[in-house]
């Protein structure tokens, strides 16, 4: 299929109005129009008439993004995310869809734990002991526009789909709907679902180059690299890195000046990468994803404890939710999850003992799952076990049952569609806060 069709399948009203229904009609964002999934269905048949037409002709043109402003933590500038109305939602997760097909074989997304999978192997092959950690300064808005659209030329010769994407990575993002702000010239938008691809497609030559050499061993997830190799090597390695990376625009935290974000140094000393900490005792998670965990395990009991209801049943049931995580759109979501990869058991029972410590604090007599129990339901029986929910399989009742014991809801007027709407409307809310857990882990 040429790129062409590719696109014309992509940009169909029917596959428009599919990932409506498959990934935005759930969402509660609104962006600068104010609309929400909810109030732009009446409309949905126009809109994405009006979407297929437009792009197919090479004339869509995404509005402004509202901008949201995300805490990093203390001391630290918020990270600027960019929320697009319902309608540039659409588009553009047809549009990130269209890209990831596209590229199929030659840009490959990994899963953090997957990454540290593979570097564990690495870690503990006695091939490396040097290792080097890169962090690139503002990732995302050092993006050069016109060396971007130079790297999609190669697959995408249309000038129509290139403009559509330029126009996507353009549009400004804004505190409200009345500001001028003129189009971005440079940076691709945090939190629009083409962001990572393009930035794949932006790193694939230095990704290619620097994976295939043979004296190293190079990963990287968005703006993290992390290089083993011979220590003698470190310098002259961290050298040409960065100058590959500058030649693009990208600036690195030098390691001489800026330890805590790039560093160099023995194997053996251990380093931090993705959330989990490497050393020759064990591998575990580091201690400000640990606290991240513990400070929502806290929010839940203290959400209980201001609540009208106080219904105990609830509490155990987010309780258990964020104690294993969950299978939902055929992904795994939460902190046991993005953990998978530890080998640290004693961390495991003792945070096990802090959420007893936490049903003691709040005076409740729920008995929550266990932490070590589905570790090891995660490590062994990941596809067999019912200790971890898969949402995946619910059936009609299952939801009702979920719907009416932990969210205290009237189903007598509710029919079938608007069951599993209720039912994924309010999983939606509590994945979201799962993932929440495993941000900024870098």
């Amino acid at each position: 299929m040429t790129i062409e069709h590719l696109f014309r399948k992509h940009f169909s009203p029917e596959n428009l109005k599919d990932i409506f229904t498959d990934w935005i009609i759930y969402s509660r964002a609104t962006g600068i129009d104010g609309l929400s999934p909810r109030t732009f269905k009446p409309q949905l048949d126009t809109q994405i008439e009006i979407i297929s037409r437009k792009a197919l002709a090479g004339k869509y043109k995404f509005t402004k993004y509202k901008l949201k402003l995300v805490s990093k933590g203390r001391n630290k500038p918020p990270r600027e995310i960019s929320i697009p109305t319902v309608r540039d939602r659409i588009a553009l997760r047809s549009l990130c869809n269209f890209l990831t097909e596209a590229y199929e074989g030659s840009i490959e997304f990994h899963l953090p734990q997957d990454i540290v999978k593979n570097i564990k192997l690495d870690f503990n092959s006695q091939n490396y002991d040097g290792c080097i950690k890169l962090d690139v300064i503002n990732f995302y808005p050092s993006i050069k526009h016109e060396e971007l659209i130079s790297r999609l030329g190669k697959k995408i010769r249309d000038t129509e789909i290139k403009d559509i994407i330029l126009s996507a990575i353009s549009s400004p993002t804004v505190s409200a709907s009345g500001s001028s702000e003129d189009q971005d010239k440079k940076g691709v938008p945090q939190g629009i679902s083409v962001s990572n691809i393009l930035a794949a497609i932006y790193l694939s030559n230095i990704d290619k180059e620097l994976t295939a050499a043979d004296n190293i061993k190079y990963y990287r997830y968005v703006d993290d690299v992390l290089i083993f190799c011979s220590l003698a090597d470190t310098e002259k390695i961290s050298e040409k890195v960065t100058y590959k990376f500058k030649k693009i625009g990208l600036e690195i935290h030098d390691p001489a000046h800026s330890s805590e974000k790039s560093s160099i140094g023995p194997l053996d000393d251990g380093f931090e990468y993705l959330g989990y900490k490497f050393s020759e005792e064990n591998i575990t998670a580091r201690s400000g994803s640990i606290e991240r965990l513990k400070g929502s395990l806290v929010s839940i009991f203290t959400s209980y404890k201001h609540s009208k209801k106080k219904s105990e049943v609830f509490l155990l049931w987010r309780l258990n939710l964020r104690i294993t995580g969950c299978i939902y759109k055929n992904k795994s979501k939460g902190w046991l999850f993005f953990f998978s990869e530890i080998n640290d058991e004693t961390l495991l029972h003792s945070l096990d003992h802090y959420v007893k410590k936490l049903v003691k604090r709040f005076g409740v007599s729920v008995k929550p799952k266990k932490f070590v129990r589905a570790f090891k339901e995660l490590s062994h029986r990941k596809y067999e076990t019912k200790y971890i929910p898969n949402f995946d399989r619910y059936s009609l009742e299952e939801m009702k049952t979920v719907l009416v014991n932990y969210f205290g809801l009237e189903l007598k007027d509710l029919q079938d569609e608007d069951i599993k709407f209720e039912f994924k409307k309010r999983l939606n809310k509590q994945v979201k806060d799962l993932q929440v857990d495993v941000m900024n882990f870098s």
